[in-house]
């Protein structure tokens, strides 16, 4: 009996350490799965902002660019990308990197001194490292200190930008890579967009930016890419592609402001006080964020844009009235102002009038009294001198 009940010890201390042994190798083999999962698990290791200075949105459908309509085949593309006004190189460039209006950033011509922070300043600040190839002339100010810059010059050529870039690329090895390309707005301005010149430059624009995209699938590294193309001023493209962006997917009308609070999102980055807005829809459902969710916050966002041009529209209303007040005041001065100048007139008018009488008198009275000299002289001669 007592054999027995050591037995039976015995057997019940080996079922629990066996569970026990399941129950704690079960977790084991979780965490080493989702180490797994998580290790092979893509993420973004570069991002281009390429900005086209001069490129036409409708112009792409029209001529051969394989490698940027490649790129919106495959990502995100805009139906219709607004620009900002004024529209000089200067004042877009800043307000794709700022997120800002013009009126916001003040940096729009020759000796301007940008004001806010650019989203390369934003991320050089978080210990992010950056490059900006391209930042020619007055761009110069848009450059973050501590970033691998790259200023020219490059005479307005594409070619030497990339040139610069691919010559560069081992020693920058940047997280964020700004690219301006500048030759295709003076191309424009000299032959309109529907010249074959323009065409032309285009293919050759592309051409370009073909060469980086060379290098990443050389290198393994385009699939885990994030691109995003736009332009300047017109209608320029919003092109973006990525592992976090949907794929062949159009969206409605967008912003160049947009681009900076939609990679400042992507990494943490919250812009203040900034006209553009985060894509929401341009995203995949990841990280628990569901569509609906995503399609919400960018509802949200455009309710409040709403509502600020709302208080915009109201204050420009109240600021008409004032105007027009003020233009019937001006009026009725203006008025008042030529009825005095009429009655000025008229006195002065009258002065002259009067003045002329007067000449006409005075030469009256000066021929009455030179005719009267006269007589006297014959009379007091011939008194007088007998003769």
């Amino acid at each position: 009996m007592y054999r027995n009940r050591i037995l039976y010890l015995i057997i019940v201390l080996l079922i629990c350490f066996s569970t026990s042994s399941l129950a704690m190798s079960e977790p084991a083999s979780n965490n080493q799965s989702a180490k797994e999962k998580e290790d092979g698990s893509k993420v973004t290791s570069k991002i281009f902002v390429i900005i086209v200075d001069g490129l036409q949105a409708e112009t792409l459908q029209k001529t051969s660019a394989p490698n940027i309509n490649g790129i919106a085949n495959a990502g995100v593309r805009v139906t219709k990308a607004t620009s900002v006004l004024p529209d000089t190189t200067q004042a877009t460039v800043a307000s794709i990197l700022t997120g800002m209006l013009p009126e916001q950033h003040k940096f729009v011509q020759e000796g301007d001194k940008p004001e806010g922070k650019t989203i390369q300043v934003l991320m050089e600040g978080k210990k992010i490292k950056t490059a900006f190839f391209g930042a020619d002339g007055e761009l110069k100010n848009l450059l973050a200190q501590g970033g691998h810059n790259c200023s020219g010059p490059f005479n307005g050529k594409d070619e030497l930008v990339m040139t610069n870039l691919l010559n560069e690329w081992s020693q920058s090895q940047s997280y964020l890579n700004i690219i301006v390309l500048p030759e295709l707005r003076s191309v424009l301005n000299k032959h309109g967009i529907n010249s074959n010149e323009y065409k032309m430059a285009v293919t050759k624009t592309d051409g370009q930016i073909g060469r980086l995209l060379k290098k990443l699938h050389d290198e393994n590294s385009y699939d885990n890419s994030m691109f995003i193309i736009t332009g300047t001023l017109g209608s320029p493209p919003f092109i973006m592609k990525g592992l976090p962006f949907k794929e062949s997917t159009q969206l409605p009308p967008v912003s160049i402001c947009d681009v900076a609070p939609t990679i400042g999102y992507l990494n943490g980055i919250k812009l203040e006080n900034i006209a553009g807005m985060v894509l929401w829809n341009s995203f995949k459902e990841i990280g628990g964020q569901s569509g609906e969710y995503l399609l919400n916050e960018r509802i949200k966002d455009l309710s409040l844009a709403n509502a600020q041009l709302l208080e915009e529209m109201s204050r420009l209303q109240k600021e008409k009235l004032r105007v027009k007040q003020q233009q019937e005041i001006v009026a009725r001065e203006k008025e008042d102002i030529q009825r005095q100048i009429e009655i000025r007139d008229q006195k002065i008018n009258a002065l002259k009038g009067r003045i002329s009488l007067y000449h006409v008198m005075a030469v009256v009275l000066l021929a009455l009294s030179g005719f009267g000299y006269v007589l006297l002289y014959k009379f007091l001669r011939k008194r007088f001198l007998m003769f």
